[in-house]
């Protein structure tokens, strides 16, 4: 039951605009809200105003995923390889760590998200 369309940006209802795909992390958001009784049943849209405010934002979120999944990646890889090529013995500690420590580093992209636009198009073109 969606009440009304309100801006993602802005926070204003509005009567236009592009909606936001409601992805795993909306969804996600969503049922907690709707647990705590706090659920506004809004849709989520950004407005013609804030386009290319919005694209500026989703770049610079999409470029951080990629440096956060990146460092995941290297932290889960170089981690339990470096004491091996140093000459320490195996541990399969150090493998459960550096895959709980690489986890912990990409959810640390979450902290910034932007939700995708709903058209799958260009964000602002």
């Amino acid at each position: 039951m969606i009440m009304a369309r309100v801006c993602w940006l802005c926070e204003k209802e509005v009567s236009g605009g592009t909606p936001l795909r409601n992805d795993v992390v909306i969804r996600f958001i969503r049922e907690w809200k709707r647990k705590f009784g706090i659920l506004k049943g809004n849709e989520l849209v950004v407005c013609p105003e804030h386009l290319a405010k919005y694209a500026e934002k989703r770049k610079k979120f999409e470029r951080n995923l990629v440096l956060y999944a990146t460092a995941a990646v290297l932290i889960a890889v170089g981690l339990p390889a470096l004491p091996l090529l140093l000459g320490a013995p195996f541990q399969a500690t150090t493998i459960c760590f550096s895959f709980l420590l690489a986890a912990m580093v990409l959810a640390l992209s979450i902290l910034n998200y932007v939700p995708a636009l709903e058209s799958g198009g260009k964000e602002g073109a």
